[in-house]
Protein backbone atom coordinates (compact mmCIF):
# COMPACT_ATOMS: atom_id res chain seq x y z
CA UNK A 1 0.00 0.00 0.00
CA UNK A 2 2.12 3.25 -1.18
CA UNK A 3 2.01 5.35 1.82
CA UNK A 4 0.13 8.75 1.23
CA UNK A 5 -3.05 6.37 0.90
CA UNK A 6 -2.18 4.67 4.20
CA UNK A 7 -1.63 8.02 5.86
CA UNK A 8 -5.63 8.38 4.79
CA UNK A 9 -6.53 5.31 6.17
CA UNK A 10 -5.28 6.41 9.63
CA UNK A 11 -6.78 9.93 9.25
CA UNK A 12 -10.05 8.31 8.47
CA UNK A 13 -10.09 6.15 11.35
CA UNK A 14 -8.62 8.63 14.20
CA UNK A 15 -11.06 11.69 13.01
CA UNK A 16 -14.12 10.19 14.66
CA UNK A 17 -12.40 8.67 18.12
CA UNK A 18 -9.22 10.61 18.94
CA UNK A 19 -11.57 13.63 20.23
CA UNK A 20 -12.09 11.97 23.43
CA UNK A 21 -7.92 11.65 24.34
CA UNK A 22 -7.03 14.99 25.07
CA UNK A 23 -10.38 15.92 26.56
CA UNK A 24 -9.28 16.11 30.45
CA UNK A 25 -5.56 17.58 29.52
CA UNK A 26 -5.80 20.43 32.48
CA UNK A 27 -5.54 17.62 35.33
CA UNK A 28 -2.59 16.11 34.02
CA UNK A 29 -2.75 13.87 37.48
CA UNK A 30 0.42 12.05 38.78
CA UNK A 31 2.99 10.99 36.25
CA UNK A 32 1.97 7.46 38.10
CA UNK A 33 -1.49 7.58 36.48
CA UNK A 34 -0.11 7.23 33.20
CA UNK A 35 -2.57 4.71 31.03
CA UNK A 36 0.23 2.80 29.76
CA UNK A 37 3.08 0.80 30.45
CA UNK A 38 6.56 1.28 30.02
CA UNK A 39 6.95 -1.71 28.04
CA UNK A 40 3.66 -0.11 25.76
CA UNK A 41 4.89 3.24 25.23
CA UNK A 42 8.84 2.05 24.16
CA UNK A 43 6.61 -0.21 21.76
CA UNK A 44 5.27 2.63 20.27
CA UNK A 45 8.24 4.23 19.92
CA UNK A 46 9.77 1.79 17.88
CA UNK A 47 7.37 1.56 15.28
CA UNK A 48 7.51 5.08 14.65
CA UNK A 49 11.32 5.20 14.46
CA UNK A 50 10.35 1.92 12.11
CA UNK A 51 8.44 4.19 10.00
CA UNK A 52 10.33 7.23 10.03
CA UNK A 53 13.38 4.96 8.94
CA UNK A 54 11.59 3.00 6.28
CA UNK A 55 10.74 6.54 5.03
CA UNK A 56 13.59 7.99 4.96
CA UNK A 57 13.03 10.94 7.54
CA UNK A 58 15.71 10.24 9.69
CA UNK A 59 18.90 12.01 8.28
CA UNK A 60 22.18 9.41 7.91
CA UNK A 61 25.07 12.03 8.13
CA UNK A 62 26.86 10.22 10.38
CA UNK A 63 28.56 13.76 12.15
CA UNK A 64 24.73 15.58 12.30
CA UNK A 65 23.69 12.52 14.36
CA UNK A 66 26.67 12.00 16.39
CA UNK A 67 26.52 15.60 17.38
CA UNK A 68 22.91 15.73 18.19
CA UNK A 69 23.26 12.42 20.57
CA UNK A 70 26.32 14.03 22.18
CA UNK A 71 24.40 17.07 23.43
CA UNK A 72 21.43 14.73 24.33
CA UNK A 73 23.78 12.55 26.04
CA UNK A 74 24.59 15.49 28.48
CA UNK A 75 21.12 16.48 29.06
CA UNK A 76 20.31 12.84 29.52
CA UNK A 77 23.12 12.90 32.69
CA UNK A 78 19.94 14.81 34.65
CA UNK A 79 17.35 11.77 34.05
CA UNK A 80 19.36 9.60 35.95
CA UNK A 81 17.26 6.65 37.95
CA UNK A 82 14.37 7.16 35.52
CA UNK A 83 15.05 3.64 34.15
CA UNK A 84 14.57 5.44 30.93
CA UNK A 85 16.97 5.44 27.54
CA UNK A 86 17.10 8.21 25.00
CA UNK A 87 17.46 7.69 21.50
CA UNK A 88 18.06 11.46 19.75
CA UNK A 89 18.49 11.78 16.11
CA UNK A 90 18.37 14.20 13.33
CA UNK A 91 15.22 15.19 10.78
CA UNK A 92 16.35 15.42 7.26
CA UNK A 93 13.53 18.29 6.90
CA UNK A 94 13.96 22.11 7.03
CA UNK A 95 11.01 22.82 8.85
CA UNK A 96 11.65 24.34 12.34
CA UNK A 97 9.93 21.72 14.52
CA UNK A 98 11.45 18.96 17.20
CA UNK A 99 9.26 16.27 18.63
CA UNK A 100 9.33 13.59 21.54
CA UNK A 101 8.03 9.67 21.06
CA UNK A 102 7.07 7.06 23.42
CA UNK A 103 9.97 5.14 24.37
CA UNK A 104 12.46 7.90 24.75
CA UNK A 105 13.01 9.14 21.35
CA UNK A 106 13.56 12.60 20.32
CA UNK A 107 13.55 14.05 17.19
CA UNK A 108 14.91 17.56 15.75
CA UNK A 109 14.86 19.05 12.30
CA UNK A 110 17.66 20.49 10.47
CA UNK A 111 15.54 23.41 10.22
CA UNK A 112 15.77 24.11 13.92
CA UNK A 113 18.97 23.45 14.39
CA UNK A 114 19.53 26.14 11.93
CA UNK A 115 17.19 28.28 13.73
CA UNK A 116 18.81 28.59 17.30
CA UNK A 117 21.56 31.28 17.83
CA UNK A 118 23.16 29.34 20.53
CA UNK A 119 24.09 25.65 21.39
CA UNK A 120 22.09 26.63 24.68
CA UNK A 121 18.81 27.44 22.55
CA UNK A 122 19.13 23.72 21.29
CA UNK A 123 19.87 22.18 24.60
CA UNK A 124 16.79 24.01 25.64
CA UNK A 125 14.63 22.10 22.79
CA UNK A 126 16.10 18.95 23.45
CA UNK A 127 15.69 19.31 27.51
CA UNK A 128 11.75 20.24 26.80
CA UNK A 129 11.23 17.31 24.51
CA UNK A 130 12.78 14.96 27.00
CA UNK A 131 10.85 16.64 29.78
CA UNK A 132 7.38 15.38 27.61
CA UNK A 133 9.22 11.35 27.56
CA UNK A 134 9.83 11.59 31.81
CA UNK A 135 6.72 12.84 32.17
CA UNK A 136 4.94 10.08 29.98
CA UNK A 137 2.92 12.91 28.67
CA UNK A 138 1.69 11.19 26.10
CA UNK A 139 0.49 7.86 27.98
CA UNK A 140 -0.98 10.64 30.40
CA UNK A 141 -3.26 12.41 28.00
CA UNK A 142 -4.34 9.32 26.29
CA UNK A 143 -5.62 8.04 29.55
CA UNK A 144 -9.42 7.57 28.26
CA UNK A 145 -8.63 5.86 25.03
CA UNK A 146 -7.21 2.44 24.27
CA UNK A 147 -3.64 1.06 23.82
CA UNK A 148 -4.39 0.50 20.28
CA UNK A 149 -5.63 4.07 19.55
CA UNK A 150 -2.69 5.69 20.62
CA UNK A 151 -0.57 3.05 18.86
CA UNK A 152 -2.52 4.12 15.59
CA UNK A 153 -1.45 8.44 16.95
CA UNK A 154 2.05 7.07 17.66
CA UNK A 155 2.43 6.16 14.30
CA UNK A 156 1.00 8.54 12.39
CA UNK A 157 2.87 11.02 13.73
CA UNK A 158 5.51 8.64 12.31
CA UNK A 159 3.85 8.79 9.29
CA UNK A 160 3.60 12.45 8.60
CA UNK A 161 7.10 13.22 9.95
CA UNK A 162 7.84 10.63 7.32
CA UNK A 163 6.39 11.94 4.08
CA UNK A 164 6.96 15.32 4.95
CA UNK A 165 10.86 14.58 4.73
CA UNK A 166 9.63 12.76 1.43
CA UNK A 167 8.20 16.18 0.47
CA UNK A 168 4.57 14.13 -0.25
CA UNK A 169 2.72 17.20 -0.75
CA UNK A 170 -0.52 15.77 -0.99
CA UNK A 171 -0.44 13.75 1.68
CA UNK A 172 0.31 17.13 3.83
CA UNK A 173 -2.33 19.41 2.29
CA UNK A 174 -4.39 17.10 4.27
CA UNK A 175 -2.66 16.91 7.24
CA UNK A 176 -2.98 20.63 7.13
CA UNK A 177 -6.47 21.35 6.31
CA UNK A 178 -9.91 19.75 6.53
CA UNK A 179 -9.84 15.68 8.23
CA UNK A 180 -5.98 16.59 8.71
CA UNK A 181 -5.81 19.30 10.82
CA UNK A 182 -8.50 18.55 12.91
CA UNK A 183 -6.20 15.31 13.77
CA UNK A 184 -2.99 17.27 13.94
CA UNK A 185 -4.91 19.65 16.52
CA UNK A 186 -5.46 16.52 18.45
CA UNK A 187 -1.81 15.63 18.50
CA UNK A 188 -1.29 19.49 20.03
CA UNK A 189 0.18 19.80 23.96
CA UNK A 190 -1.94 21.89 25.84
CA UNK A 191 -0.68 24.78 27.80
CA UNK A 192 -0.21 22.88 31.10
CA UNK A 193 1.69 20.09 29.20
CA UNK A 194 3.57 22.51 27.93
CA UNK A 195 4.40 24.49 31.04
CA UNK A 196 5.31 21.12 33.04
CA UNK A 197 7.77 20.03 30.28
CA UNK A 198 9.28 23.63 30.72
CA UNK A 199 10.07 23.56 33.67
CA UNK A 200 11.39 19.69 34.03
CA UNK A 201 13.31 20.67 30.89
CA UNK A 202 14.78 23.84 32.55
CA UNK A 203 15.84 21.75 35.21
CA UNK A 204 17.67 19.42 32.76
CA UNK A 205 19.54 22.11 31.19
CA UNK A 206 20.99 23.70 34.32
CA UNK A 207 22.37 20.00 35.40
CA UNK A 208 24.27 19.87 31.71
CA UNK A 209 25.52 23.75 32.55
CA UNK A 210 23.52 25.57 30.28
CA UNK A 211 21.58 28.28 31.00
CA UNK A 212 18.07 27.82 31.89
CA UNK A 213 17.29 31.35 30.09
CA UNK A 214 17.91 29.81 27.02
CA UNK A 215 14.40 28.31 26.91
CA UNK A 216 12.13 31.09 27.31
CA UNK A 217 15.19 33.29 24.71
CA UNK A 218 13.60 30.79 22.12
CA UNK A 219 10.52 30.54 22.56
CA UNK A 220 9.64 34.03 22.76
CA UNK A 221 12.11 34.73 19.35
CA UNK A 222 10.04 31.64 17.63
CA UNK A 223 7.10 33.68 18.79
CA UNK A 224 8.06 37.14 17.62
CA UNK A 225 9.16 35.78 14.16
CA UNK A 226 5.84 34.48 13.48
CA UNK A 227 4.25 37.37 14.65
CA UNK A 228 6.49 39.30 11.63
CA UNK A 229 6.58 36.53 9.28
CA UNK A 230 2.93 35.19 9.69
CA UNK A 231 2.41 31.16 8.55
CA UNK A 232 6.04 30.29 7.99
CA UNK A 233 8.81 28.14 8.82
CA UNK A 234 8.10 28.30 12.39
CA UNK A 235 4.46 27.17 12.17
CA UNK A 236 5.07 23.57 12.94
CA UNK A 237 6.69 23.67 15.86
CA UNK A 238 4.64 26.68 17.23
CA UNK A 239 1.37 24.74 16.26
CA UNK A 240 2.37 21.74 18.29
CA UNK A 241 4.02 23.44 21.22
CA UNK A 242 1.63 26.25 22.04
CA UNK A 243 3.57 29.00 23.53
CA UNK A 244 1.55 32.36 24.98
CA UNK A 245 3.12 35.53 26.69
CA UNK A 246 2.13 33.91 29.83
CA UNK A 247 3.95 30.98 29.45
CA UNK A 248 6.86 32.87 28.32
CA UNK A 249 6.84 35.42 31.58
CA UNK A 250 6.52 32.05 33.83
CA UNK A 251 9.33 30.43 32.80
CA UNK A 252 11.06 33.75 32.92
CA UNK A 253 10.92 34.33 36.07
CA UNK A 254 11.21 30.14 37.31
CA UNK A 255 14.81 30.97 35.22
CA UNK A 256 15.85 33.86 37.78
CA UNK A 257 16.12 31.77 40.37
CA UNK A 258 18.51 29.68 38.60
CA UNK A 259 22.40 30.09 38.29
CA UNK A 260 23.69 31.75 35.74
CA UNK A 261 25.78 29.66 33.36
CA UNK A 262 27.97 31.65 30.51
CA UNK A 263 27.86 28.91 28.35
CA UNK A 264 29.97 28.63 25.27
CA UNK A 265 29.12 26.88 21.95
CA UNK A 266 31.05 24.47 21.12
CA UNK A 267 33.02 24.83 17.82
CA UNK A 268 30.98 20.94 16.64
CA UNK A 269 27.58 23.26 17.03
CA UNK A 270 28.96 26.22 14.92
CA UNK A 271 30.26 23.59 11.70
CA UNK A 272 26.97 21.50 12.40
CA UNK A 273 24.73 24.71 11.73
CA UNK A 274 26.81 25.49 8.25
CA UNK A 275 27.28 22.09 7.24
CA UNK A 276 23.27 22.29 7.32
CA UNK A 277 23.21 25.25 5.63
CA UNK A 278 25.05 23.83 3.01
CA UNK A 279 23.20 20.84 2.61
CA UNK A 280 19.98 23.10 1.61
CA UNK A 281 21.44 25.79 -0.45
CA UNK A 282 22.88 24.75 -3.93
CA UNK A 283 26.38 25.10 -4.89
CA UNK A 284 26.69 28.53 -5.87
CA UNK A 285 23.75 30.21 -4.00
CA UNK A 286 26.25 29.23 -0.88
CA UNK A 287 29.43 30.31 -2.40
CA UNK A 288 27.12 33.74 -2.89
CA UNK A 289 25.97 33.01 0.58
CA UNK A 290 29.19 33.12 2.83
CA UNK A 291 31.19 35.35 0.54
CA UNK A 292 28.78 38.22 1.56
CA UNK A 293 28.24 36.77 5.48
CA UNK A 294 32.16 37.02 5.73
CA UNK A 295 32.59 40.36 4.04
CA UNK A 296 30.00 42.11 5.90
CA UNK A 297 30.86 40.57 9.12
CA UNK A 298 27.92 38.87 9.89
CA UNK A 299 27.96 35.32 11.72
CA UNK A 300 28.32 33.80 14.75
CA UNK A 301 31.86 32.91 14.19
CA UNK A 302 33.95 33.79 10.91
CA UNK A 303 36.16 30.20 11.26
CA UNK A 304 32.62 28.85 10.90
CA UNK A 305 31.84 30.75 7.53
CA UNK A 306 35.04 30.10 6.00
CA UNK A 307 34.11 25.84 6.64
CA UNK A 308 31.19 26.53 4.99
CA UNK A 309 32.65 28.24 2.15
CA UNK A 310 34.69 25.22 2.32
CA UNK A 311 32.12 23.03 2.06
CA UNK A 312 30.74 25.09 -0.71
CA UNK A 313 33.49 25.24 -2.88
CA UNK A 314 33.92 21.13 -2.69
CA UNK A 315 30.46 21.15 -3.70
CA UNK A 316 30.89 22.91 -7.11
CA UNK A 317 34.37 21.08 -7.52
CA UNK A 318 36.40 23.92 -6.80
CA UNK A 319 38.85 21.81 -5.07
CA UNK A 320 41.93 24.62 -4.46
CA UNK A 321 39.36 26.88 -3.09
CA UNK A 322 38.21 24.26 -0.93
CA UNK A 323 41.59 23.41 0.57
CA UNK A 324 42.12 27.68 0.94
CA UNK A 325 38.90 28.11 2.85
CA UNK A 326 39.86 25.51 5.36
CA UNK A 327 43.31 26.69 5.98
CA UNK A 328 41.03 29.93 7.04
CA UNK A 329 38.91 28.01 9.22
CA UNK A 330 41.17 25.66 10.89
CA UNK A 331 43.20 29.34 12.22
CA UNK A 332 40.13 31.04 13.46
CA UNK A 333 38.65 27.77 15.22
CA UNK A 334 40.15 25.38 17.66
CA UNK A 335 40.78 21.56 16.51
CA UNK A 336 37.59 19.88 15.93
CA UNK A 337 36.63 16.08 14.24
CA UNK A 338 34.62 18.00 11.36
CA UNK A 339 37.55 19.30 10.54
CA UNK A 340 39.75 16.79 9.63
CA UNK A 341 36.31 15.27 8.22
CA UNK A 342 35.99 18.00 5.85
CA UNK A 343 40.07 17.72 4.98
CA UNK A 344 39.60 13.98 4.22
CA UNK A 345 35.76 14.55 2.05
CA UNK A 346 38.34 16.71 -0.12
CA UNK A 347 40.50 14.22 -0.31
CA UNK A 348 38.36 12.04 -1.79
CA UNK A 349 36.74 14.12 -3.74
CA UNK A 350 39.73 15.10 -5.41
CA UNK A 351 40.95 11.35 -5.80
CA UNK A 352 43.71 11.92 -3.20
CA UNK A 353 43.10 8.46 -1.20
CA UNK A 354 46.67 9.00 0.69
CA UNK A 355 45.70 12.68 1.60
CA UNK A 356 42.43 11.08 3.21
CA UNK A 357 43.58 8.38 5.12
CA UNK A 358 45.95 10.58 6.50
CA UNK A 359 43.33 13.06 7.83
CA UNK A 360 40.80 10.75 8.89
CA UNK A 361 43.95 9.09 11.11
CA UNK A 362 45.35 12.48 12.14
CA UNK A 363 42.27 13.18 13.47
CA UNK A 364 41.77 9.99 15.54
CA UNK A 365 45.02 10.72 17.19
CA UNK A 366 43.21 13.86 18.33
CA UNK A 367 40.06 12.35 18.90
CA UNK A 368 39.88 8.78 20.01
CA UNK A 369 36.86 6.95 18.81
CA UNK A 370 35.49 9.66 17.13
CA UNK A 371 32.56 7.98 15.12
CA UNK A 372 32.58 10.04 11.98
CA UNK A 373 36.54 9.67 11.77
CA UNK A 374 35.89 6.08 12.08
CA UNK A 375 33.26 5.30 9.70
CA UNK A 376 34.58 7.73 7.34
CA UNK A 377 37.88 5.99 7.35
CA UNK A 378 36.45 2.30 7.16
CA UNK A 379 34.24 3.19 4.36
CA UNK A 380 37.69 4.77 2.82
CA UNK A 381 39.50 1.34 3.06
CA UNK A 382 36.18 -0.31 1.68
CA UNK A 383 36.33 1.97 -1.51
CA UNK A 384 39.89 1.60 -1.93
CA UNK A 385 39.99 -2.63 -1.24
CA UNK A 386 41.95 -2.95 1.61
CA UNK A 387 39.02 -5.19 2.77
CA UNK A 388 40.80 -6.88 6.00
CA UNK A 389 42.03 -3.43 7.51
CA UNK A 390 38.21 -2.44 7.41
CA UNK A 391 37.00 -5.62 9.17
CA UNK A 392 39.73 -4.98 11.69
CA UNK A 393 38.51 -1.55 12.21
CA UNK A 394 35.44 -2.68 12.49
CA UNK A 395 35.78 -5.71 15.34
CA UNK A 396 37.64 -2.35 17.68
CA UNK A 397 34.65 -0.40 16.73
CA UNK A 398 31.78 -3.14 17.87
CA UNK A 399 33.49 -3.55 21.01
CA UNK A 400 32.80 -0.59 21.79
CA UNK A 401 29.70 0.18 20.72
CA UNK A 402 28.67 -3.73 19.65
CA UNK A 403 24.60 -2.13 18.89
CA UNK A 404 25.68 0.14 16.17
CA UNK A 405 23.77 -0.80 12.82
CA UNK A 406 25.71 1.41 10.97
CA UNK A 407 28.88 -1.03 11.35
CA UNK A 408 27.18 -3.94 10.68
CA UNK A 409 25.92 -2.29 7.38
CA UNK A 410 29.72 -1.34 7.10
CA UNK A 411 30.78 -5.05 7.73
CA UNK A 412 27.66 -6.28 5.34
CA UNK A 413 29.62 -4.28 3.02
CA UNK A 414 33.11 -5.95 3.42
CA UNK A 415 31.74 -9.21 3.36
CA UNK A 416 29.56 -8.92 0.06
CA UNK A 417 29.97 -11.79 -2.47
CA UNK A 418 33.05 -12.63 -0.85
CA UNK A 419 31.48 -14.63 1.84
CA UNK A 420 27.47 -14.56 1.74
CA UNK A 421 27.11 -16.56 4.94
CA UNK A 422 28.51 -13.65 6.99
CA UNK A 423 27.40 -10.92 4.74
CA UNK A 424 23.76 -11.98 5.43
CA UNK A 425 23.92 -12.28 9.15
CA UNK A 426 25.81 -8.78 9.10
CA UNK A 427 22.93 -7.11 7.39
CA UNK A 428 20.07 -9.03 9.07
CA UNK A 429 22.45 -7.85 12.35
CA UNK A 430 22.04 -4.39 11.04
CA UNK A 431 18.39 -4.69 10.11
CA UNK A 432 17.75 -5.99 13.73
CA UNK A 433 19.25 -3.32 15.74
CA UNK A 434 16.91 -0.75 13.23
CA UNK A 435 14.06 -2.82 14.97
CA UNK A 436 13.29 -4.03 11.02
CA UNK A 437 11.85 -7.23 12.45
CA UNK A 438 10.63 -8.94 9.72
CA UNK A 439 13.41 -7.77 7.01
CA UNK A 440 16.23 -8.82 9.79
CA UNK A 441 14.28 -12.70 9.84
CA UNK A 442 14.58 -12.87 5.93
CA UNK A 443 18.28 -12.03 6.42
CA UNK A 444 19.00 -14.63 8.84
CA UNK A 445 16.91 -17.33 7.53
CA UNK A 446 19.10 -16.43 4.81
CA UNK A 447 22.34 -17.38 6.55
CA UNK A 448 21.12 -21.17 6.91
CA UNK A 449 20.97 -20.99 3.51
CA UNK A 450 24.59 -19.74 2.46
CA UNK A 451 27.38 -21.67 2.21
CA UNK A 452 29.96 -21.93 4.79
CA UNK A 453 30.85 -23.51 8.45
CA UNK A 454 30.78 -20.71 11.72
CA UNK A 455 29.07 -22.82 14.38
CA UNK A 456 29.06 -19.75 17.01
CA UNK A 457 27.56 -17.24 14.44
CA UNK A 458 25.20 -20.21 13.15
CA UNK A 459 23.93 -20.59 17.08
CA UNK A 460 23.99 -17.00 17.92
CA UNK A 461 21.50 -16.45 14.27
CA UNK A 462 19.20 -19.84 15.56
CA UNK A 463 18.61 -17.57 18.67
CA UNK A 464 18.08 -14.59 16.92
CA UNK A 465 15.48 -16.62 14.52
CA UNK A 466 13.40 -17.67 17.51
CA UNK A 467 13.25 -14.17 19.11
CA UNK A 468 12.17 -12.82 16.15
CA UNK A 469 9.58 -15.04 15.29
CA UNK A 470 7.88 -14.29 18.64
CA UNK A 471 8.33 -10.84 18.33
CA UNK A 472 6.43 -10.66 14.68
CA UNK A 473 3.92 -13.24 16.08
CA UNK A 474 2.97 -11.17 18.70
CA UNK A 475 3.45 -7.96 17.03
CA UNK A 476 0.85 -9.08 14.56
CA UNK A 477 -1.54 -10.13 17.22
CA UNK A 478 -1.63 -6.59 18.51
CA UNK A 479 -2.49 -5.21 14.66
CA UNK A 480 0.99 -4.11 14.12
CA UNK A 481 2.83 -4.45 11.07
CA UNK A 482 5.83 -5.22 11.27
CA UNK A 483 7.59 -3.79 7.96
CA UNK A 484 6.13 -0.36 9.49
CA UNK A 485 3.20 0.98 10.30
CA UNK A 486 -0.45 -0.44 11.45
CA UNK A 487 -2.54 -3.19 9.88
CA UNK A 488 -5.99 -2.24 8.26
Amino acid sequence: MKRPILISLFLASLVFRAGAVYADLPDLGDVSQASMSQADEDRIGREAMRELRQDGAISDDVELNHYINDIGGRLALGVQGSGLTFTFFVVDDNGINAFAMPGGYVGVNKGLILATQSEGELASVLGHEMAHVTQHHIARMEAKSTPNQLLLLGTLVAAALASRAGNSDATFGALNAGVGLSVANQLSFSRDVEREADRVGMHYLAEAGFDARDMPSFFQRLQQYERLNGIGDAYAFLRTHPVTSERISEAQNRAQGMPVRMHVNSTSYLLVREKIRCQRLEAAAAIKYYQSAIARGLYLSEGAQWYGLARSFMASDDIAGARQALVKARKLLPADPMLFGLEAEIGIKSGNWSQALAAYRAGMTAFPDNAPLVDGEIKLLLQTGQREQALAHIRTRQELTPNDPVLFRLQAEAYAVRDPLRYHAALGNALYFEQMWEAALEQYHMVSQAKGDDFYLLSSVEARIQELEKRVADDKKDGVRTDGGVMQ
